[in-house]
Formats: structure tokens, C-alpha cells, sequence
């Protein structure tokens, strides 16, 4: 699996025959950074072993950080094309299922052009989805994300720069959580996750297990010395709230986070009294 401008990009491992990683169409693993030659190496295994051949690329190969002609692969081992790093390991079917709804979910027609996630013209469709989680007897929570201090990310590394953090948060989010949440770009750098059948508690172990893989992710693939954390507010919705004061709760909760130092989860439920709907 992919990390940086490609990241959750993959390709299946087969005994019976190689596979080739580069910029060309034609390679199984399609990656589009530039440090990547257009055949940059072959994946094959050999007597029942996984091995790496380099095509003689422009900008090398290397296996946890040493440049190789050719070398075995094992699970867990880091894999670097150019500049592109690649996790190689073994997953199970279900895992791999998700991975492909995730993909299939960012090339949806009805998507955000850059993040791949839904817009806030979904949020007409909500009242329906909570009704029929009503009717269920099922929690539902609200889960806004912001990206902590972002315009000075734009400010320091340039705008493309700020479009790739976006685009690889949105990726990380959607891996993040279940095929049926709904994720929107609420507006800017700011997501809304509507977590179906989660209470306040589910939602913040979701959260604060987002903000960790956020917060250690390789973000200087896209430039160096960058760092990229989140924050995030929580709301569960009461019973027959009408959705803008349910957003509105959230969205408190989430300005509150910020206020507090940021790169942390802040439930409505953690405010103090009175504060609710303030931001």
C-alpha cells in the first residue's frame, strides 16, 4: 500500500506472475510523483519468496532505507520508489474489501472534486438517515474534523501543498471509519462525519483514534518538516433536535478543542454549562 500523493493506492500480490510499479499505465501499481520512472522496478516472487528488482530507475530503489539492485521482500518491510514510500504486508480479505469500498467511494460522480468526500449538499438527505436511525433505536453522532492552523501550512509550503493535506486527511478518514458513515466537506479544511449507531463514547474512541493516525502519519512525504494534527467536537444527537442546533452543538465542541491548545477530541458534553452553540 501507497504512502504519499498516492496514499491507500495498491495493487495484489500473485504468486504466478510479476508486477511492475511506475509512472506508465500499463503498470499494475500506477503511481503519479514525479521521483517515479515510468518502469521503476518489478515485484516477484521466486521459490516461494517476494523479491524486488530495480529497472534501472532514475531516482533508485531501496528496502528500509538501503538502495538495492534486487532484494527480498517481507511483510512489514518499507519499500521506497523514488520518493514514494510502500508498505508491503499481508491483509485480510475483509480489510481488503474495505480498502476497495474506500477507493471506489473517492471516485464516486457525486463527490468533492479534490477530497473525494461528499459536499454539504448532502446534509438535505440527512433528516431522512436519522429517522430511519430513530426508528431503529440507534444513537447517531456528529464528528467535525479541522485541520489545526492551516492557513499557515498554505502560508509556509504553498496552497498545492495545503490541497495535498486535504486530499490525504480525506483518505485517512475514510479508511478511518465504516463504509456506511457519511463523510462531507463541510467547508474549507473542516469534515463532518456522521457516525450512525455510535453514542458519545463510541464516536470519541473513533475520534481520538483518527487524531493519532493523523498526528503520526508521514506527512514530510509531501514536504519537509511538515506536521499536520487535527481537531475534533463531538455532539450526540437528542431526541427529535432538529439537525442545525445538532451541527451547531458539534461545531461548539469542536471551536472549543481549538481554543484549548488544539490536536485534541472535545465532546459538547466536556463544556461548560451554557456554552453549547457559542462558536
Amino acid at each position: 500500500m501507497v504512502d504519499g500523493h498516492d496514499t491507500l493506492r495498491f495493487a495484489i500480490l500473485d504468486k504466478r506472475r510479476p508486477i511492475e510499479v511506475g509512472r506508465d499505465t500499463g503498470c499494475a501499481l500506477l503511481l503519479t510523483d514525479a521521483s517515479v520512472s515510468r518502469r521503476h522496478a518489478r515485484l516477484a516472487f521466486v521459490d516461494g519468496a517476494l523479491r524486488v528488482e530495480d529497472l534501472g530507475s532514475r531516482n533508485g530503489t531501496r528496502v528500509n532505507g538501503k538502495d538495492v539492485r534486487e532484494a527480498r521482500l517481507r511483510p512489514g518491510d518499507r519499500l521506497e520508489v523514488g520518493n514514494v514510500s510502500l508498505r508491503f504486508d499481508r491483509v485480510s480479505p475483509s480489510e481488503l474489501s474495505h480498502l476497495r469500498g474506500v477507493l471506489a467511494r473517492l471516485a464516486a460522480s457525486d463527490r468533492d472534486p479534490l477530497t473525494g468526500l461528499l459536499t454539504r449538499a448532502y446534509l438535505d438527505k440527512l433528516p431522512s438517515l436519522l429517522e430511519r436511525s430513530a426508528r431503529k433505536g440507534r444513537k447517531t453522532s456528529a464528528l467535525f474534523v479541522d485541520v489545526d492552523r492551516f492557513k499557515r501550512i498554505n502560508d509556509n509550503f504553498g496552497h498545492a501543498t495545503g490541497d495535498d493535506v486535504l486530499r490525504q486527511l480525506a483518505r485517512l478518514l475514510l479508511f478511518s471509519v465504516r463504509e456506511r458513515e457519511v463523510c462531507i466537506r463541510y467547508g474549507g479544511e473542516e469534515l463532518l462525519v456522521i457516525l450512525e449507531g455510535a453514542d458519545e463514547g463510541h464516536a470519541t474512541a473513533i475520534a481520538e483514534r483518527l487524531r493519532k493516525t493523523i498526528e503520526s502519519h508521514n506527512w514530510t512525504r509531501l514536504a519537509k518538516r511538515l506536521g499536520v494534527t487535527i481537531s475534533c467536537g463531538i455532539a450526540e444527537r437528542q431526541p427529535r433536535e432538529p439537525v442545525r442546533a445538532w451541527l451547531s452543538r458539534a461545531d461548539s465542541a469542536l471551536y472549543a478543542a481549538k481554543h484549548r491548545g488544539r490536536n485534541r477530541v472535545l465532546c459538547v458534553s466536556a463544556l461548560p454549562a451554557g456554552k453549547e452553540g457559542a462558536a
